[in-house]
């Protein structure tokens, strides 16, 4: 792997953010204590501009309105003819007609990279029923495996699936990262952070290996983080910060737990 934490810290990327509205704050947190610069803008007339200077786009579905589908379009597009790497998180993507129909918006009119979101997330956007799978949609490891690569080529993106364990594919080359821990699950905007720190090592290097990179980062932040608060989610979420902040390439290595799946395991 060329790309590494000491890379991004010393690439500073700026990392521009379409954003939730409830995480704002702790994905800006999150970016900066990883070595990453944030913006967040809510005038679809800064896109261009903004994006000018920044080296990824991250858009958050989470807080879905007219401005914020305007906003996704204008700098998805913008972040296309500057060839930047966009960052799409569809959030609760089935739960409204409006949030479909602004994925299905976006989708159309701008290239994405990378679709992080939970397997729900990711099987309704592949157009496959997982709702009868159960809440942690559980030990379905090569169904989740086949949901994420289906969406992949879809897309003909890299998809992240966030859950116990987190798959990383392109739709071919897949990873799966078993680091992490269950507190980062149930505590509200984690999944943004990794939004952020994703497109933060994209910002840095544009590749897959950079996407796991960016996924591992936040599971091992939240491994080490329980070591010290196992059952206090508010202090646990607060450590988190203070582990990305100080986590260098040989905690990272020492820690992490990733195996390559080849495709014959499906």
């Amino acid at each position: 792997m060329t790309n590494s934490i000491a890379k991004i810290r010393k690439t500073n990327p700026i990392v521009l953010n379409v954003s939730n509205s409830v995480t704002q704050q702790h994905v800006a947190d999150a970016i900066n204590f990883i070595g990453a610069s944030p913006i967040m803008f809510d005038d679809e007339r800064e896109a261009s501009e903004l994006i000018n200077i920044s080296s990824a786009l991250v858009i958050n579905l989470g807080t879905t309105n007219r401005s914020s589908i305007q906003k996704s379009i204008l700098s998805g597009q913008a972040a296309n003819q500057k060839h930047i790497p966009v960052i799409v998180d569809p959030v609760a993507i089935a739960a409204s007609t409006i949030r479909t129909e602004h994925f299905d918006q976006l989708i159309k009119k701008v290239k994405i990279n990378v679709l992080r979101g939970n397997i729900a997330e990711v099987a309704a956007i592949a157009g496959v029923d997982w709702q009868n799978k159960g809440i942690d949609a559980g030990d379905g490891q090569g169904d989740r495996l086949a949901i994420a690569k289906k969406a992949a080529n879809q897309l003909k993106a890299l998809v992240v699936v966030s859950g116990q364990e987190d798959i990383v594919t392109d739709g071919a080359d897949s990873y799966l990262i078993s680091n992490g821990n269950q507190q980062l699950a149930t505590n509200v905007g984690s999944g943004d952070m990794l939004d952020g720190i994703i497109a933060a090592a994209l910002g840095t290097e544009q590749s897959l290996e950079s996407c796991v990179l960016g996924t591992a980062i936040l599971a091992i932040a939240g491994e080490i983080a329980a070591e010290r608060f196992p059952h206090q989610p508010y202090s646990f979420f607060n450590q988190v910060f203070d582990v990305l902040g100080l986590m260098d390439d040989s905690q990272y290595m020492r820690y992490l737990k990733i195996k390559k799946i080849p495709a014959q395991d499906l």
